[in-house]
This record gives C-alpha cells, sequence and structure tokens, in this order.
C-alpha cells in the first residue's frame, strides 16, 4: 500500500513542476525577502548569516526539502494523500509562477522558523525586527484600539484583524519562559512589565500564576486561535471543514495537553545535513497531543488557507515546511505558533501595500472536496481521542456554530 501511496506523492510533485534535481533561484530568493521585510534583518546567527549570503547569491538544491516533505506526508498524513490522489485524477495540479514562488518562501521559512525554535537570542532578533516594521504600521500590541483601527485600515476582515490579536501573546509567553528556564514570574515581575508596557494585558493572564495554571492558559488560547479559523470558514460554506476545527478544539478541552519546557534540539524527524548546525539545546515548549490530532491539525488547516485565503505563495508554506510536517507531535503547536507568526507577518506587509494575489479558479471545488476527506478523519478522532460519536460531535459543532461570535467571546471572557 505504502508503494501507491508514494506514486501518489511523486505525480503530484511532478504534475505541479517540482522535480528533485531543482535549485532555488538568488533572484526569487532576494525578491522574497524584500517583500517579507527580512532584506534589512541582522543578525548575530551564524547559521542564519551563511543561510542568507548563500541563498542570495547562489542556486541551492532543493532535493533534500523535498524528501522530508515527501517522507512526512507518507507516514503521517494520510488525507493530504488522499486529496493529493484526488487532485492527481482530476488534474487539478499544473505547474505555475506561483508554485515556484511558494517553493522559495518555504525555503527560506523553513530556516528561519528552525532557528527561532533552537535559538533563543535569534528569536528576539526576530521578534524584535518584526515589532518594529508592525509599529512602522501602526500596529503595536500595548495600544489594541489604536491597533484594532490601523489593522481595519491594512483589511477589512475579521480573520486578518483577530489572528495577531491572538498570537502574540503565544510569543511573549515563549519569549519570557525560554529565558526563565524552569521558574516563573512573580507577581511583582508581571505587574512591573505590564506597568512598563513590556506587555499587554492578555500577556499579562497568560504569564500570571494565578487562578489557574499556565497549562490551561495555552490550551485556551489554542482553542481561540482555532475557533477564530473556523468561524470564517463556516460563515464562507465550508461547514465540512468547520467541523474539523470544533474537533480539534472538543479534543483540547477533553484532553487538556499538559505545558512544560524542556531542553532539547528541535528540528524535523527526517533530518539532512542542513539541520546538523542545530546541536545545542535550548528550552523549548512541550504540548502533547496525538499525532493523529496534529495530523488532522495540518490538514484541516491547510483546507482552511486553500479556501478563504488569497497569497497562497505567501501562506501555504508555513504548514509544508520540514519543521512543522515532519515535527514530532510534542513540537507541534510550538512549531506551528513560531511559523504562524512569521507568515502572519508576510501577509500584513503583503496586505499593507494593497497586493492581493488570488488563488486557483476552482479553489472552491477543491476546498470542498478536501474538507469532506478532513471530515472524514475528525470522525475518527472525535470517536477514539473524546469518545463521541458522529451525532453527538455533530450535535456540539451546531450548538458553537448556531451563534459563533457570541460563543468565541465566551471563550475570550473565561480565559480572564
Amino acid at each position: 500500500m505504502k508503494t501507491i501511496e508514494k506514486e501518489v506523492i511523486e505525480k503530484s510533485f511532478s504534475l505541479l513542476g517540482l522535480s528533485n534535481n531543482q535549485m532555488t533561484n538568488p533572484t526569487i530568493i532576494n525578491k522574497v525577502l524584500k517583500e517579507t521585510r527580512l532584506n534589512d534583518f541582522n543578525t548575530k546567527n551564524k547559521i542564519i548569516n551563511k543561510f542568507l549570503q548563500e541563498s542570495k547569491t547562489k542556486p541551492k538544491k532543493l532535493d533534500s526539502m523535498y524528501r522530508i516533505i515527501k517522507k512526512a506526508i507518507l507516514k503521517k498524513h494520510p488525507a493530504i494523500i488522499e486529496f493529493l490522489d484526488l487532485g492527481n485524477k482530476k488534474k487539478w495540479f499544473k505547474p505555475s509562477k506561483k508554485i515556484i514562488k511558494a517553493v522559495h518562501v518555504a525555503y527560506i521559512l523553513e530556516a528561519f522558523t528552525v532557528t527561532m525554535c533552537n535559538d533563543p537570542d535569534f528569536f528576539i532578533e526576530v521578534q524584535n525586527h518584526y515589532k518594529k516594521k508592525e509599529e512602522e504600521l501602526g500596529l503595536n500590541p500595548q495600544h489594541p484600539f489604536r491597533t484594532f483601527v490601523n489593522a481595519l485600515k491594512i483589511s477589512p476582515h475579521f480573520f486578518d484583524i483577530a489572528k495577531p490579536f491572538s498570537l502574540d501573546p503565544f510569543l511573549v509567553y515563549f519569549k519570557l519562559q525560554r529565558g526563565l528556564s524552569k521558574t516563573q514570574l512573580q507577581k511583582e515581575e508581571l505587574k512591573k512589565l505590564y506597568g512598563d508596557e513590556q506587555i499587554n494585558y492578555i500577556e499579562y493572564r497568560l504569564l500570571s500564576p494565578i487562578k489557574r495554571n499556565h497549562s490551561q492558559h495555552i490550551n485556551e488560547l489554542v482553542r481561540i486561535n482555532i475557533y477564530e479559523a473556523g468561524i470564517t470558514e463556516y460563515k464562507n460554506g465550508f461547514r465540512a471543514n468547520a467541523l474539523c476545527a470544533h474537533t480539534l478544539c472538543e479534543d483540547l478541552k477533553v484532553n487538556r495537553p499538559k505545558t512544560t519546557f524542556k531542553r532539547k534540539i528541535v528540528i524535523p524527524e527526517n533530518k539532512n545535513s542542513f539541520y546538523k548546525s542545530y546541536s545545542k539545546s535550548s528550552f523549548f515548549p512541550i504540548i502533547e497531543t496525538s499525532q493523529e490530532w496534529a495530523s488532522l491539525y495540518t490538514t484541516w488547516n491547510m483546507a482552511f488557507v486553500l479556501g478563504n485565503l488569497d497569497n497562497l505563495e505567501l501562506i501555504l508554506p508555513k504548514l509544508f515546511i520540514p519543521s512543522l510536517i515532519d515535527a514530532k507531535s510534542e513540537n507541534f503547536l510550538g512549531v506551528r505558533f513560531i511559523s504562524l507568526w512569521l507568515t502572519i507577518n508576510f501577509a500584513i506587509f503583503r496586505k499593507s501595500e494593497k497586493v492581493e494575489i488570488f488563488g486557483p479558479e476552482n479553489k472552491t471545488e477543491m476546498t470542498e472536496a478536501w474538507s469532506n476527506i478532513n471530515k472524514k478523519y475528525s470522525l475518527i478522532i472525535a470517536e477514539k481521542e473524546i469518545h463521541e460519536d458522529s451525532k453527538i460531535i455533530s450535535k456540539y459543532y451546531k450548538r458553537f456554530f448556531s451563534h459563533p461570535f457570541w460563543n468565541l467571546f465566551k471563550l475570550v471572557r473565561n480565559f480572564d
């Protein structure tokens, strides 16, 4: 059976114009760096300095990146294989400049994501770099109302505005906890950080030991993050995929993953020579979900992006990079937060320039098909991990989405 599945993957890559002998194009690399506001980024990290210097001037092989992605899909992501098989038969896939651009985005995004995972100092350098770029656009989490108004000028869509607000606390949490190792900030220290406007109110609550533990804070924020997207796709008619979002959230509610910090090296399971450079461990968040949950999240989000967003060559790569698609399940959400945060910044800068690159004409048909595939795996997880059959999970799904914004507001309110 694996032979057939492998053939499906290879055929899809071929139809998309992706071959093992492909190399990067320095011209495209430089364009992507400029568009993502990384062309003037400065760092003390030797790995990234070498990566940027070589990538800007020399073609680099892509075969090792492709190999990891293919192995991960084969081993961990059956829903992706089903979608690729359907796409092959329906002749949905064909080569394009957008796909080549997406490959170059993935190449850069992977280097930055894996380095942020393994080097706390680099993590802070990137965060500070993008903080300055965001402030130039009038986006500053310390001033939520002003940021909200300025965000509306960039994009009138709810998802575009809500996502940065819900994601920044994760990054602050990671930064502070990695610096603290196994200790916790005291109440007085938190108040000072909040008073000095180094953290905002949500971040203050996330880091506070009062009322509830950090694991519960993280769990609630992840659910809010997922439901934001689920509401968007529900409103856009992709109800099967919205059910997947609900299943993911219900699983987190029933099987609450604990969040701890452990000193480790975070790289794809099928590593290559590039990852040998990452030999020094650092504290990283361990959020224990099942591989089935991580796989459903990945393919659910892929279908969500395809159906509800444009600028796919900037946004879809975040789900295909080796560090995410081939992450250990305990590392998955930590890596996911970082790759998503980087990608959100990519998208914000694109939108601020009033540029919109649309997806394929038949993306609605593709998304509906992918959503139905995802729904099958969603119901399997519901029965296996939540112990709810299709009738029960559908009942609670309908209950939440009968008043989606109100129920999301209650989640946010309960977070306090």
